[in-house]
């Protein structure tokens, strides 16, 4: 009984590990890069960022965790037993619960995040390097120079 007892609880740790690796990157495609893709492409007529290769680039990254993700989930259920399957998904549904308020692109750690691996897609050097380096200030400045009104706001 003790080892049930101590495989679930490892068992959850990897559900809630699941979460924060796999699912929350999947997530973050889905929520963050591609809504900020849109609306950077959309913005000087599609002058000031390139969103075709970025919406590539996305895309890409979400097949390979929709594989990663749904092949673990797949491990999990076929080889695990019941006890050990309800403790993965209470885990990862727990690290969900726990991280719901931190994803979506309006904190400022998930905008950061985009800006630093989508900044090779703006061919403006001054602000690709404003966004490479997320230093606000310059990014609004790069983006005043180039005659540009997109605005940022943030939660926390």
């Amino acid at each position: 009984m003790e080892m049930k007892i101590m495989y679930g609880a490892l068992i959850f740790v990897g559900g809630w590990f699941y979460f924060y690796i796999c699912l929350r990157q999947l997530i973050f495609n889905f929520t963050v890069a591609y809504p900020l893709i849109s609306r950077f492409g959309k913005a000087k007529d599609g002058e000031l960022f390139g969103a075709r290769g970025a919406f590539r680039m996305n895309t890409i990254s979400v097949v390979i965790w929709l594989v990663i993700c749904v092949g673990l989930g797949f491990l999990v259920v076929h080889f695990a037993a019941l006890y050990l399957i309800i403790c993965f998904f209470v885990g990862a549904l727990l690290g969900l619960i726990l991280y719901i308020k931190k994803l979506g692109p309006r904190t400022k750690s998930n905008f950061e995040a985009f800006c630093r691996t989508y900044c090779r897609f703006v061919p403006d050097d001054d602000l690709r390097q404003a966004m490479n380096q997320c230093d606000f200030p310059k990014m609004r400045a790069a983006l005043r120079a180039l005659e540009c009104d997109l605005k940022f706001e943030f939660v926390n």
